[in-house]
């Protein structure tokens, strides 16, 4: 009987272990792998962009069950991006391209956004993997050229109040932007502090709608209102 119980509770406890194990390797993955890719991730950064790159961390991606890395070009450290495994016929992936392009329209748009909208937060956003099949190495071409879905938002502290001369306003900041490219949507998000009222506003980019006049934005650019406090959407 004491053989039989002690093997119980070994055979138990090796369960025990062999799940947590498991449980561990399925979100954190092998630290020994993790830095074998990212060591891997780091020479094919080197070889298609002929250049230098820094490691600044890797990871493990449970969701997809891949392995990265966040890297910057040593000449360029403020220039953040992560590479990892990649999918279907692309051994590794990297989001270089589209963070250069998004810098590159940052870069475009904040002199012009901020005539129209002096106090605005100007911010940039990008589509993972645009790059894939447009982009071979080392060449980079600039996000005008390509034409990739990019992203342009604005924050504003102030109420949204729908008038003419608003709509003005952002009518004459998207045509500027629709001008820099056919593929960039813009949005606005205007923070009403003292009525706690949200207002978001999208616009999308030239290949779907042209906007150039107010008619065009109300008819194409979505509205939506929320309370700042609850989240929850306010009727019109």
């Amino acid at each position: 009987m004491k053989v039989g119980k002690w093997i119980l509770i070994v055979s138990f406890a090796v369960i025990v272990v062999s799940i947590a194990a498991w449980v561990v390797i399925a979100f954190y993955g092998l630290p020994w792998k993790e830095k074998a890719v990212a060591a891997k991730l780091e020479k094919y950064l080197e070889e298609k962009y002929e250049q230098d790159f820094t490691l600044k961390e890797s990871f493990y991606n449970f969701k997809a069950g891949s392995y990265g890395g966040q890297f910057y070009p040593v000449s360029d450290p403020e220039l953040e991006f992560y590479a990892e495994e990649g999918f279907a016929e692309y051994t590794y992936v990297d989001t270089y391209p589209e963070v250069l392009w998004a810098r590159q329209l940052k870069e475009a748009v904040q002199p012009i956004a901020k005539e129209i909208y002096p106090a605005a937060s100007i911010d940039t956003n990008y589509t993972t993997y645009e790059s894939l099949d447009i982009v071979k190495g080392p060449k980079i071409p600039p996000f005008h050229e390509v034409n990739v879905m990019l992203g342009v938002h604005l924050e504003m502290e102030e109420a949204f109040l729908d008038s003419k001369e608003e709509w003005k306003q952002l009518v004459s900041l998207i045509e500027k932007v629709q001008g820099l490219s056919s593929a960039i949507d813009v949005s606005f998000n205007f923070a009403d502090k003292e009525k706690n009222i949200e207002t978001f506003i999208t616009c999308p980019p030239k290949t779907e709608a042209e906007i150039k006049s107010v008619r065009q934005a109300k008819k194409f650019c979505s509205v939506s209102k929320y309370d700042m406090e609850t989240d929850m959407a306010l009727d019109e």
